[in-house]
């Protein structure tokens, strides 16, 4: 007569979750502290609406201001971006860039909040700045001369950091850094 082996008996349904729940426990102690590392690295100023920012300064003769702004790239449409999002802080801006240097054109129309525009060259230089513009405003802003960006910021920016053409903008994109 044959004997079965003896069977061990099944842990039950908690004590499964239990290991499930330790192991990946054991997971997140391994990553918390690269997450952590990755936190330290980035200012906290990339904490505030996504990762899809970056941070720029700009070199006046009154001082070097830094700004965070969201980045896009090639945007085919003269809408602002700020149709869609929450209101800019003093230091935040939206920063249109193209491959191609090519005169930008941008409208405040749909936008809750009047803003100011700066056209940036390749070499991250000021070149024509639109200031105050109305909240809602249709009309069309145009670059006069080919740039590689335009800066939208809250309005009163310029004014208040005395922002004028000439001025430095530091950001890889434009080749130049602090």
């Amino acid at each position: 007569m044959e004997h079965a082996p003896p069977s061990l008996p099944s842990p039950s349904r908690r004590r499964c979750l239990g290991f499930i729940g330790l192991a990946i426990g054991g997971v997140g102690l391994v990553v918390a502290p690269a997450r952590a590392q990755d936190r330290a690295a980035r200012p906290p100023r990339f904490e505030r609406h996504g990762i899809d920012q970056d941070t720029l300064t700009i070199v006046t003769t009154t001082g070097e201001y830094p700004f965070l702004v969201d980045i896009i790239f090639n945007q085919r449409k003269t809408d602002s971006a700020l149709k869609s999002r929450p209101p800019l802080r003093a230091d935040e801006g939206i920063l249109y860039a193209v491959d191609i240097v090519r005169p930008i054109a941008l409208s405040n129309a749909g936008v809750p909040f009047g803003t100011d525009l700066m056209f940036i060259t390749a070499d991250g230089r000021i070149i024509a700045i639109d200031a105050r513009i109305m909240a809602n405003d249709p009309t069309l802003f145009v670059s006069s001369i080919p740039v590689k960006a335009a800066l939208q910021c809250l309005a009163g920016t310029v004014g208040r950091f005395g922002i004028r053409p000439g001025d430095d903008v530091l950001h890889p994109m434009f080749g130049r850094t602090l």
